[in-house]
């Protein structure tokens, strides 16, 4: 035998996961012997029933328990086959199906990480339509009235600086006038 085998009840695990949950179920198989009476067969059918509909036993111990059970149904108390829910067994370890559940996490992250990035980048080009669209505008349109503001504002100033020379001069003259006479 390998020295990386484990044995739980006359079963050899490849791995120490699996071992480990062999043996819990192995205690829990012990605790549900001693707190039921399996001779009684309503309790035994419904014992049957609530662990296979719970899939409550992953490991081949377990497996082989509720198989036990089972047999125990049909041959001591005469239930038929067909009366009795068949057992599930997955032949997965519990490492490769963690390992299935870890890839199916990392393929879901993967496809929303793509997805968030397709809306930046549809987000990106909106936003540089956007500024190429108004660098347009502001060349093609000379008429636009920002563009021409700081022009508008000098000419208007020039303008009102000019009309108050003039009035200035005026009056200048007026005062002059206004002391000649007396």
């Amino acid at each position: 035998m390998e020295e990386n085998s484990f044995v739980v009840d006359g079963f050899v695990f490849s791995n120490k996961a699996d071992a480990e949950l062999a043996a819990k179920e192995q205690k829990n198989i012990e605790i549900i012997k001693q707190k039921t009476p399996l001779t009684d067969a309503n309790a035994s059918f419904s014992l049957y029933s609530k662990l296979i509909e719970r899939d409550m036993f992953k490991t081949l111990v377990g497996v082989n328990f509720l198989h036990e059970l089972r047999t125990h149904l049909i041959n001591d108390f005469g239930y038929a086959e067909e009366e009795l829910p068949p057992i599930t067994f997955s032949t997965k370890s519990s490492k490769t199906i963690f390992e299935d559940i870890k890839r199916e996490a990392l393929e879901e992250k993967v496809n929303n990480l793509m997805l968030s990035r397709k809306k930046m980048a549809i987000v990106i080009i909106a936003l540089v339509v956007m500024i190429v669209g108004m660098f347009v505008i502001a060349f093609v349109n000379p008429d636009v009235h920002y563009v021409n503001t700081e022009n508008k504002l000098l000419n208007k100033y020039s303008g009102w600086a000019e009309e108050l020379e003039a009035r200035e001069a005026a009056v200048k003259e007026k005062e002059k006038e206004l002391n000649i006479k007396e």
